[in-house]
This record gives structure tokens, sequence and C-alpha cells, in this order.
């Protein structure tokens, strides 16, 4: 990701903000089909898991201008998520099925610059969330 990426992600985030429900329930349909396991982890409150999907949406488009804030964000989301162990093909999946999402929504709505862009920024942070075992300080 570069500034010019972060500057398409930025100026286009009011037209996808503004679909955010569709965005969201586009997301959990896909990911869900994708990996059915996961499903059973969302029996609570769902109408609060879709506000903290789209808070956490917002947060990290603003820190996409910081890195430091960025690589704090994705820290946190990564500690919050830590007790799934979340693999990298998990994180692969829900990148793809964001990805899915943001295209059947903003289909039309987003130029092919604007949706790479976007591609780019769920990898990044998708990649950062990845649980890693811990090294041993041998």
């Amino acid at each position: 990701m570069d500034s010019s990426d972060i500057a398409l992600v930025q100026a286009s985030f009011a037209r996808i903000f503004a679909r955010k429900a569709e965005l969201t329930d586009h997301f959990y349909k896909h990911l869900f089909a994708r990996i059915p396991e996961v499903e059973s982890l969302f029996q609570g409150d769902f109408i609060k898991q879709k506000e903290m999907f789209t808070t956490m949406l917002a947060s990290t488009v603003r820190s996409l201008s910081n890195y430091e804030s960025f690589e704090q964000l994705a820290k946190i989301l990564a500690s919050n998520h830590a007790r799934f162990h979340l693999s990298e093909a998990h994180m692969q999946n829900a990148a793809q099925s964001l990805v899915a999402a943001l295209h059947e929504v903003m289909e039309g709505k987003l130029t092919p610059e604007e949706e790479a862009a976007w591609t780019r920024a769920i990898i990044k942070l998708t990649s950062m969330m990845v649980t890693r075992p811990a090294k041993n300080a041998d």
C-alpha cells in the first residue's frame, strides 16, 4: 500500500460507509460460506457484532494515514481475536469475504483503482492480524 492507495481508500470511504449495513451483511454471508465453522462464534448479540465491524472499518480507514496508528489498530484487533486462534487461511478467507462484499455492494460505484486500493488495504490489515506462535528465546 502506498500513499495513492491510502488517498483512494479515504476518498471513497463515505460512499462505502453510506452502505455499511449492506456491506456488513454481505461480508458475514461470504465469511460463513467460506468458513462455516466460524458461524458458531457469533451466537451472541449479532447486531452489536455488526456495529463493532463497522466501527473497526471506520477506525482502520482513519488510521491509514499514520502507519504507527494502523499497526497499533491491527495489534489491538489481533489481540481481541487471539482467543479464536486465527490462522493465515482464516484471515485470507476473511479478506476475500470482505473484498467480495465490497465488490457486490459497490459494483459500478468504485473505480477499478479504488477497488484495487481497498483490496490491498484489506489484505494488509488481515495479514497483520494472523495469530503467530510465540517464538522461543533460546
